[in-house]
């Protein structure tokens, strides 16, 4: 792990174990597949990023999965950044709120 996955790999003691963490994940990518939002992303990139703390590496496939979902959720919430800065430069498109 990177020293910035490092740094936001923080256990949260409202989500006290890696199922937790992925149910919750689960609930937000749900939300974010019928309303996408760069508010959800962010929210789902910090829960991948709280997957990927040592306390909730209860195994290799978990530690495993955590980080592609922190590269995933970093690959969603950019999209959605340039596609809110095209928004913003071409008042219409049709990816303004």
């Amino acid at each position: 792990m990177n020293q910035q996955a490092e740094t936001n790999a923080q256990f949260d003691p409202d989500l006290p174990t890696a199922n937790a963490v992925m149910a919750s994940l689960c609930c937000v990518a749900a939300q974010y597949a019928s309303k996408p939002s760069i508010e959800l992303a962010k929210l789902a990139l910090d829960l991948a990023y709280k997957l990927s703390a040592p306390q909730y590496a209860e195994s290799k496939l978990i530690t495993e999965v955590a980080q592609q979902l922190v590269r995933q959720w970093k690959q969603v919430l950019y999209q959605q950044v340039q596609t809110r800065a095209a928004g913003m430069i071409m008042p219409d498109s049709r990816f303004i709120n």
